[in-house]
């Protein structure tokens, strides 16, 4: 694993060392933070700006972080986290910068699955950028999967998971044609939930313990530029739709306030069919391209 960041550009680095900090302040049993993915590949994207069909759509690569703690409290780890990524964004709030994406583990989670090659955590460990190391701790040698037993989990993976989003997709537009505009905003958070799973076990064979889909959605793009623009937030009819469907998987069952209209309803069931297709090309292809590589 390397150990240093200073092959990244100056801001990338100020950005990093921000995180750091903010991070080993309010984090208590931290005992790593490695920083994987693109930046940590070198084939991140600082900034993309295009338009398409008369709408500017903008892209720049995250910083997925792992945290790995000693303690058993992880849910609250991820609460202080996201304090983090306030203080952080207020930080360089004048200027472009990118958003952080954190996973947090325990040590032992991280080496139980190490020693059982769960690929994931081993290309973090062969690819990732050792941030920070209390030395209190270490992480297990992996074995390398075969390509072959990597294409056969991501197989068994896609078709185990895949399905169960079809089908809430299918619940959700009977709900909506039903009247029940509520039960149907929560299984279009169930279907958006269970269809970016199923990018992620198909491209890491990792599934995070997180329901948020602004988070969810956050881990998945870095597989494709297109998945920015499931969601797009042009304009505040977008904006406001997201934001339902983010609130809906707590909202939409218990909040008696909680309103949707049909015009949104519509609008989102439309978006998950497009994340349904582009989940479908995305682990399909990947699973030929694993075939490809053993063949």
């Amino acid at each position: 694993m390397k150990r240093s960041i200073k092959r990244l550009p100056k801001r990338t680095q100020e950005e990093l060392t921000m995180l750091l900090g903010l991070i080993r302040h309010h984090v208590e049993h931290c005992q790593m933070i490695i920083l994987y993915g693109s930046y940590a590949r070198g084939n991140y994207v600082l900034w993309d700006s295009k338009i398409e069909f008369g709408v500017r759509t903008c892209y720049q690569s995250d910083y997925d972080i792992l945290v790995i703690v000693s303690t058993s409290t992880v849910r609250k780890v991820e609460e202080r986290l996201r304090r983090v990524v306030s203080k952080y964004h207020k930080a360089f709030e004048n200027r472009r910068h990118a958003s952080p994406q954190f996973v947090v583990e325990h040590i032992n989670t991280i080496n139980n699955n190490l020693e059982i090659s769960q690929y994931f955590f081993t290309d973090i460990v062969k690819e990732g950028i050792m941030l920070y190391d209390s030395g209190k701790c270490s992480l297990v040698k992996p074995r390398q999967l075969s390509f072959k037993e990597i294409r056969d989990i991501a197989q068994e993976e896609f078709e185990a998971v895949f399905p169960y989003g079809e089908r809430f997709l299918k619940l959700a537009k009977e709900e909506f044609s039903d009247g029940l505009p509520n039960v149907s905003a929560f299984l279009l958070h169930q279907v958006c939930e269970k269809f970016y799973n199923c990018i992620l076990l198909v491209y890491t064979n990792y599934r995070p313990k997180n329901h948020k889909i602004n988070e969810l959605a956050g881990m998945v793009k870095r597989f494709s530029m297109d998945l920015t623009n499931v969601f797009p937030r042009n304009t505040d009819f977008e904006k406001e739709c997201f934001e339902l469907l983010c609130r809906s998987y707590i909202e939409a069952r218990y909040n008696k306030d909680f309103k949707i209209t049909s015009e949104q309803l519509k609008y989102l069931i439309s978006r998950a069919e497009v994340l349904k297709d582009m989940t479908y090309q995305l682990c399909t292809g990947k699973i030929a391209e694993y075939g490809a590589i053993i063949e």
